[in-house]
């Protein structure tokens, strides 16, 4: 008898930043391998039409709403999902401030960065990490099983390269360097706390993410990353599924980094 390790059959995930450029991508992956989704999102508009072009294409997922910088929002989104669907066994906290979706003051210098923007990145990156965590980890702890992957980023690891961005347009500010920094941090102290208990957090670092990047900042990149170019979004697929699978059942407080090989050089 042959067992399919990645097989999520009837298993329940949430994933928060629903409208955001990768939680299609991660509800996609979990489908294919038969996980019912819930897309979160603070813009429920957003994520509603982001779930209607996933169900076009088969995908199994419902939008709900979801302000990660609340413990009382996720509370309520743990009630409305244990109520619709009886169990949550995948957490993946996607919710960010990134270059797609920007703080007041992102591309703010780090002389003149506001305090505002810091506390609202933090809030959003690291705090609603923290509260994902808290809030879905406790019920996982109560089902005694439960998988939590928490996107970190290459700038989690090691520090922007900061000669990449003049005259790009785009930039990396402090908080967010800082804020994936602290996730990854966190994943390790909740994965060895609850490992024994049958609740498995890890952590998953993406690469640059090719989203119609050109120009100047697309040429400095190819250059710097070994494998040569950007990463498809749909490259993450494979190791979401195996982080929230029992594929990955002995890996605990990890940082799967699927980077191209940026942070190897």
């Amino acid at each position: 008898m042959s067992i399919n390790l990645f097989d999520l059959t009837n298993r329940v995930a949430i994933i928060t930043g629903g409208a955001g450029l990768l939680a299609s991508e991660h509800a996609i992956a979990l489908s294919n391998y038969g996980a019912k989704v819930v897309l979160a999102d603070f813009n429920l508009e957003k994520c509603k039409s982001a779930v209607d072009i996933l169900q076009k294409q088969g995908i199994n997922a419902v939008a709900k709403f979801c302000d990660v910088t609340k413990k009382e929002s996720w509370e309520a989104l743990l009630s409305e999902v244990l109520k619709e669907f009886g169990s949550v066994d995948i957490l993946i906290n996607n919710a960010g401030f990134t270059n797609q979706s920007k703080s007041a003051n992102f591309d703010a210098s780090f002389e003149n960065f506001p305090l505002e923007d810091w506390n609202a990145i933090m809030n959003v990156n690291l705090t609603g990490t923290f509260l994902g965590c808290q809030t879905i980890g406790k019920q996982m702890l109560a089902q005694g099983k439960g998988s939590i992957i928490n996107i970190a980023s290459l700038y989690g690891v090691v520090s922007p390269n900061h000669n990449i961005y003049p005259g790009t347009g785009i930039s990396q500010p402090v908080a967010y360097s800082v804020s994936k920094h602290g996730v990854v941090a966190l994943t390790k102290y909740v994965a060895t706390l609850w490992a024994s208990k049958g609740v498995r957090v890890n952590a998953l670092t993406p690469g640059g993410i090719f989203n119609n990047h050109q120009g100047l900042f697309l040429e400095r990149f190819k250059q710097l990353n070994p494998i040569g170019r950007m990463s498809e979004k749909e490259e993450l697929r494979g190791g979401i599924v195996y982080l929230a699978s029992d594929a990955s059942s002995h890996v605990v407080g990890h940082n799967l980094i699927i980077d191209g090989g940026w942070t190897a050089w």
